[in-house]
């Protein structure tokens, strides 16, 4: 299965090393069943991590904020939310910046 380039199913953080990383599962977009939702996001192979900007720009939809919207919120608030939903598999697409940290993340509404 081919691996999406930009999108990731985040499962939580490590401040290890002296600065942020997400722990992550990479992916794609399976095929849905006729009646579900939408497709899955399939992870293949195993966790990596990814350098997190501290001043990343990250949006977020439900269950993170109440709306399917994607809504703009800080890097400890996604911190803490992550500290209390570990290895949810939320699927984010991001961009790397110059130093290779997440500099933009934003979340793929899935119903």
């Amino acid at each position: 299965m081919p691996i999406s380039p930009d999108e990731i199913a985040v499962q939580r953080y490590t401040p290890e090393g002296g600065f942020l990383s997400l722990i992550v599962r990479h992916g794609n977009w399976g095929c849905g069943a006729p009646d579900t939702d939408g497709a899955p996001f399939e992870t293949v192979g195993v966790e990596t991590s990814i350098p997190l900007n501290q001043a990343a720009s990250i949006t977020v939809t439900d269950p993170i904020v109440p709306s399917t919207e994607n809504q703009p919120i800080g890097v400890q608030e996604f911190l803490d939310w992550l500290d209390a939903h570990p290895d949810s598999g939320l699927v984010f697409r991001y961009s790397l910046g110059k130093d290779g940290a997440i500099d933009r993340l934003d979340q793929v509404f899935t119903p």
